[in-house]
């Protein structure tokens, strides 16, 4: 039996290539998946500072009344 802590060769082998395919695979998925939540947050970023700039643009007006002519 191995000793205590280690994993038996076979065992620790066959993790070894279980690995190796996941991390192939899943690296290209990663960068790809990265790339489109940095996009989601730029749009969302970008909507919520456009509402920002609206809603002190409103603020102006209201807090100043009525125009003069």
């Amino acid at each position: 039996m191995a000793e205590k802590g280690k994993m038996p060769p076979q065992l620790l082998a066959h993790f070894k290539a279980k690995g190796g395919e996941k991390e192939e695979s899943s690296s290209e998925a990663k960068k790809e998946g990265d790339k489109e939540k940095r996009k989601e947050a730029v749009n969302k970023a970008r909507i919520r500072m456009e509402e920002s700039s609206r809603r002190k643009g409103n603020d102006k007006t209201q807090k100043t009344g009525k125009e003069r002519p």
